[in-house]
């Protein structure tokens, strides 16, 4: 198994250098954002917009996903915050759903982060300052290759016995254990764990897609939608 895990450049297609993003790029997220955020008809003062994960940083591939954060202070959205977070959650995984919406033919992803939560990314460029609030450092990359394909093996065979079967739980479940997995290595070992790793290599081979539409078209049929 191949895949790009580290460049010596940031993405050319969205940076001209290290410290500058590409003023369209920049003008697109500002867009996508605002029209994002202005549909949740959330009223809480957008804080800032961030751009981070991979795009924003040395480990990206050419099936790299943008990631785009509005940040707000749930506080202003609800007193409880659990809630607040349940109501973002709902609200940008309905606009993801519902939008394919690319920049330099790469997806946007879009979330409502809350002003007080910490990112594990290493690379955090605000949008909206046009400014780095963390730059990505280059590092040396040591990967455990045996791990990675070992574990990229045995949920390629997962994947593919849970379309085969057509069973919507089974489907649900193998696709909670993929998210479950990258969420533990992202904890553990970072952004270069195994396990995000994989993670990367499924989502870039549309096997993550390949669940998504087969428990989609499952959900259709069973619902009659």
């Amino acid at each position: 198994m191949k895949i790009r895990i580290y460049n010596n450049t940031l993405n050319p297609d969205l940076w001209i250098d290290s410290n500058t993003l590409k003023p369209e790029v920049r003008e697109s997220l500002l867009k996508i954002a605002q029209d994002f955020y202005a549909e949740t008809e959330l009223s809480a003062p957008i804080e800032d917009i961030y751009m981070l994960g991979s795009s924003a940083n040395y480990n990206w591939s050419p099936t790299s996903d943008i990631d785009l954060h509005v940040v707000v202070d749930f506080k202003k959205i609800n007193s409880d915050v659990e809630l607040a977070k349940q109501l973002v959650d709902a609200l940008k995984a309905n606009w993801n759903k519902n939008h394919n919406v690319t920049i330099k033919g790469r997806r946007v992803e879009v979330y409502i982060q809350d002003i007080n939560e910490k990112n594990r990314s290493t690379g955090v460029y605000s949008v909206l300052n046009n400014k780095w609030v963390l730059m990505p450092q280059k590092i040396r990359v040591v990967l455990d290759n045996k791990l990675i394909q070992q574990k990229y093996t045995t949920m390629v065979l997962q994947i593919k016995a849970a379309i085969k079967e057509q069973n919507l739980d089974k489907l649900k479940l193998v696709l909670k254990s993929l998210y479950n997995m990258r969420e533990a290595g992202l904890s553990k070992a970072g952004e270069y764990s195994a396990e995000n790793i994989v993670f990367k290599a499924l989502r870039s081979r549309g096997f993550i897609d390949a669940l998504k539409n087969t428990v989609d078209k499952l959900y259709s049929i069973v619902t009659g939608k």
